[in-house]
C-alpha cells in the first residue's frame, strides 16, 4: 500500500522523540509540567511558558489576528499564561514570541506542518467536524515514488483512494491537488485532512468516489534530501512553474494513469491547488483544457489574466461549453494575494467564464480556508 511506511514510523518516533525531549526543557527538576496549550470546554484555550527571566511573553498567530499579539501575563512562578476565547471549532497555528524572539511552545509536540507553528485544535462540543475522522468507511492513504524523467530525480507522491477502491474493478475521476508554498506533498493529507474530508463527503452521498493525487509542487529532488540540502535550491517563478508543469503532464499522470484505475479523460480530470499550487493550478488549467475539465483555486488570482492567458479568455462561450465546474476561493482578510484573487474574479465575470466565487469571512492566507474551500467544491466535480 505504501513505499515508504518505514520512512513515516521513522518521522512519528521522531516528533515523539522531539516531545518527550521539549515538555522537560520547560521545568527544572522540582517542578511540575506545564500543560499548554489547555483547551477548555467553553472552547477557550490557556497558554502558558515558564520562562522566569523573560521581561515579555506574547501568543502570535491566528488567534492573536493578523500581524498581532496577545501579551501574557507573569505569575510569582515564573511562568507566564493567557487565556484567550471562546473561539470557533478549528486547529490553530501558534508562537511565543519572547523578548522579541519567537520560538515554539515547549510543552506542546503538536506542530503544523511547514509553517514552523505548534498546533492547537478546538474541536466543536455537538459532534465532529467535516474534516475529523468519523465512523464512516475510510479510504487509503499511499505513497508512490516515481522517476521524474523532467527534474531528473526520484520524487513521491502522496495519494488518497477511496472506500472500495482495492476491492473493486471500477475506474475513478482523478483530482490533482497541488500544495501551496512551504508546504510539501503530505500536507495536504497531514494539515488539509482531504482523506477524512472525502471519506465523510462521500459517506454522506455528497461527493463521487474519487482518487486525489498530491504531488511536490517544486521543480526540485525533494525537500531537504539527497542529493540536495537547503530549501533555497532548485528554479523559482515562471521556470519553477514551467517545469513542474513538465513533471506533472509528462511524469505524474501517466504514472498515475498506469498504475491505477483511472479515468483518463479531461472530463474525469480536475486540477486544483492552494496558494502557490493555486498559482501552479491557473497556469495549467488554463493552458490545458483539453486535460482538465474542472478548476478549483484556493487562496490565488492573477493581475490581467485575459492578457497572459488569451486563449482561455478569447472565446468565453466555448471556454464554458469545455469546462464541466471552476471554483475560486479565498479568504475575507487574506493580505497576500486578496487583491490578485479579486481581479480574476473581476475578469472572469467580466468575460463571462462561469464559475463559482467563494469567501471565507475573517479568515486570512490559511488552513480553514483550504480545508473548507475542498469541502465546498469537491462534491461539485465530475457531476
Amino acid at each position: 500500500m505504501t513505499k515508504r511506511i518505514g520512512a513515516i514510523l521513522a518521522g512519528l518516533i521522531f516528533l515523539a522523540v522531539i516531545g518527550y525531549a521539549q515538555a522537560p526543557a520547560n521545568r527544572g527538576a522540582n517542578e511540575p509540567a506545564l500543560v499548554s496549550p489547555d483547551v477548555h470546554p467553553d472552547r477557550t484555550i490557556t497558554f502558558r511558558l515558564r520562562a522566569p527571566d523573560a521581561k515579555a511573553v506574547a501568543l502570535t498567530g491566528k488567534l492573536a489576528g493578523t500581524n498581532k499579539q496577545i501579551p501574557l501575563t507573569k505569575g510569582s512562578d515564573g511562568v507566564w499564561s493567557v487565556t484567550v476565547g471562546p473561539v470557533v471549532p478549528e486547529i490553530y497555528g501558534y508562537r511565543f514570541d519572547v523578548d522579541g524572539v519567537s520560538q515554539t511552545d515547549p510543552s506542546n509536540p503538536a506542530m503544523q506542518m511547514a509553517y514552523g507553528n505548534c498546533q492547537v485544535e478546538v474541536p466543536a462540543g455537538d459532534g465532529l467536524a467535516f474534516y475529523d475522522a468519523k465512523q464512516v468507511p475510510h479510504g487509503a492513504m499511499r505513497i508512490e515514488t516515481y522517476y521524474s524523467t523532467s527534474i531528473k530525480a526520484t520524487r513521491d507522491l502522496w495519494m488518497y483512494t477511496p472506500p472500495g477502491y482495492d476491492s473493486s474493478k471500477e475506474k475513478y475521476p482523478v483530482l490533482y491537488l497541488l500544495h501551496g508554498g512551504g508546504n510539501e506533498e503530505s500536507s495536504w493529507m497531514r494539515s488539509g485532512r482531504d482523506n477524512y474530508i472525502m471519506d465523510n463527503l462521500i459517506a454522506e452521498g455528497k461527493a463521487k468516489p474519487m482518487i486525489i493525487v498530491t504531488p511536490l509542487g517544486y521543480a526540485r529532488p525533494g525537500l531537504n534530501m539527497g542529493p540536495e540540502t537547503g530549501v533555497g535550491r532548485g528554479p523559482s517563478g515562471s521556470e519553477q512553474t514551467a517545469l513542474f508543469q513538465q513533471d506533472l503532464l509528462n511524469d505524474v499522470m501517466p504514472y498515475v494513469e498506469k498504475n491505477f484505475r483511472t479515468l483518463n479523460d479531461a472530463d474525469h480530470r480536475a486540477i486544483g491547488g492552494l496558494s502557490m499550487g493555486g498559482g501552479e493550478t491557473i497556469a495549467i488549467g488554463f493552458t490545458h483544457t483539453n486535460l482538465f475539465h474542472s478548476i478549483v483555486i484556493l487562496s490565488m488570482g492573477a493581475q490581467n489574466a485575459d492578457q497572459t492567458y488569451p486563449e482561455f479568455f478569447a472565446n468565453p462561450a466555448a471556454t464554458n461549453k469545455t469546462l464541466k465546474y471552476m471554483f475560486l476561493g479565498v479568504g475575507s482578510e487574506d493580505p497576500l494575494v486578496g487583491a490578485n484573487v479579486k481581479a480574476l474574479e473581476s475578469t472572469l465575470v467580466a468575460k463571462g467564464i462561469t464559475h463559482d466565487y467563494w469567501v471565507l469571512p475573517g479568515a486570512v492566507h490559511e488552513w480553514i480556508v483550504w480545508r473548507t474551500g475542498l469541502y465546498q467544491a469537491a462534491p461539485k466535480l465530475f457531476r
